[in-house]
């Protein structure tokens, strides 16, 4: 199943707090599933497209970035496996 994780910073974005997250980061590698990672070019989050599972498989780095970020996970679909169940309920 695909997810797309969307992430927002939060708290102070402090010198010290950035250096926090990125030794987190650097710990703990890519995300679970992980296919690709774009961050926002303002620097206030990103997304992360990832193939699990299920969302379980997010929970564990939710939960470690928590402090840091809040977190929005979707199940996704690639728009031509979707097409067909789109044009079955508009006809």
């Amino acid at each position: 199943m695909l997810f797309q994780t969307n992430y927002t910073l939060i708290g102070d974005r402090s010198v010290e707090t950035g250096k926090e997250l990125m030794a987190l980061f650097m710990q703990r590698g890519s995300s679970p599933g992980e296919i690709a990672h774009y961050i926002h070019v303002d620097g206030s989050g990103g997304t992360v497209i990832s193939e699990n599972n299920d969302i379980a498989e997010l929970h564990d780095t939710a939960m470690a970035y928590a402090p840091y970020m809040m977190f929005e996970i979707l199940p996704v679909r690639k728009v031509e496996e979707a097409v067909t169940d789109i044009l079955k309920h508009y006809g």
